[in-house]
């Protein structure tokens, strides 16, 4: 596991603060619009890691065996048990707590042991590894759980978010919704868009790119592509090769996308389906951006060729 970063951007954010007060953050590795994997990983009130196993005590076969476990992505933790079968459930949960501090082990009700972190948030964690008491307790090698942070607070003033998830996978794909939290009321998600790795190019020297289109009628334009071009400026950042052509977002519901892109770097901008292409340098500066913006063109402000033709002599 390692941290996975995403960057929430609210372009209305008087108009949103007005209906909602946080944010809600989902996690897939699918990332496909059936959500069938979609794991919520906040809410309202942090909240802790927990496993739960699936065999009712007395356990039988667990004398011999080993509890093998991993908390909060620390070392591997070897738990003995050397009673004679068959084990009650209250000599596990005290072998685990025990050996484990950070970890409560407990009775779920219906005679199952709970595993729940005492940390809070995505930092914590309960992985178990392959050890042979995992049949026995009703675990299964590489079953893992983590923690839920707090929903992002929204606050007045602050259109750009960072979030980290700190038990993520270089293959997440994320989501977000704004909610109210005194009424429930939510809005719609947003896209799936991939998260950054914190082992590639420092979150400091990176900055948000936005655009909003709308068809010729007004409406908004959903799922208009843009597409934006690498031309290799600057070529090296924080020791990576910036070696990716291009990327291709595609707009929202309300006609917004939004790309992550290198503090200074020279980009092209391709609208598909136009014969708009911007050749444009990423601010240094701030939170985001507009990728239209107009100051921010190296050459003609939107790139349209306009042929120059001379004029015809005129005869009378």
């Amino acid at each position: 596991m390692t941290i996975i970063k995403i960057k929430i951007y609210v372009p209305e954010l008087r108009s949103t603060m007005q209906l909602f007060d946080r944010v809600e953050v989902q996690r897939s590795v699918l990332g496909s619009p059936l959500y069938s994997d979609a794991l919520s990983i906040t809410k309202i009130t942090a909240a802790a890691a927990a496993l739960l196993g699936r065999i009712v005590q007395p356990y039988t076969g667990l004398s011999g065996t080993q509890l093998k476990l991993k908390l909060n992505q620390g070392t591997e933790i070897t738990i003995p048990f050397t009673t004679s079968d068959p084990i009650s459930i209250q000599t596990v949960i005290d072998a685990v707590n025990r050996a484990v501090p950070g970890l409560v082990a407990s009775y779920d009700g219906s005679g199952c042991l709970s595993l729940v972190t005492v940390q809070k948030g995505t930092k914590a964690s309960v992985e178990i590894t392959d050890g042979t008491a995992n049949t026995p307790l009703g675990f299964a090698t590489g079953e893992n759980a983590s923690g839920e942070d707090e929903h992002i607070q929204l606050m007045r003033g602050v259109a750009t978010y960072s979030y980290e998830d700190r038990f993520g996978l270089a293959t997440n794909y994320y989501r977000t919704r704004y909610i109210n939290s005194l009424s429930g009321n939510f809005s719609d998600w947003s896209d799936w868009i991939p998260g950054i790795s914190g082992s590639g190019v420092q979150s400091a020297n990176l900055i948000l790119g936005t655009i909003k289109l709308a068809g010729i009628d007004g409406a908004a334009l959903v799922g208009a592509k843009v597409t934006v071009v690498n031309v290799y400026s600057p070529i090296i950042q924080d020791g990576y090769f910036i070696a990716g052509r291009s990327k291709t977002v595609s707009t929202d519901g309300v006609g917004q996308a939004q790309v992550t892109l290198i503090r200074g770097s020279t980009i092209d901008v391709i609208v598909e389906g136009t014969t708009v292409i911007r050749r444009i340098t990423v601010p240094s500066e701030g939170d985001s951006f507009d990728l239209l913006d107009a100051s921010l063109q190296t050459d003609d402000a939107f790139g349209i060729q306009v042929p120059d033709l001379p004029a015809a002599p005129r005869s009378s």
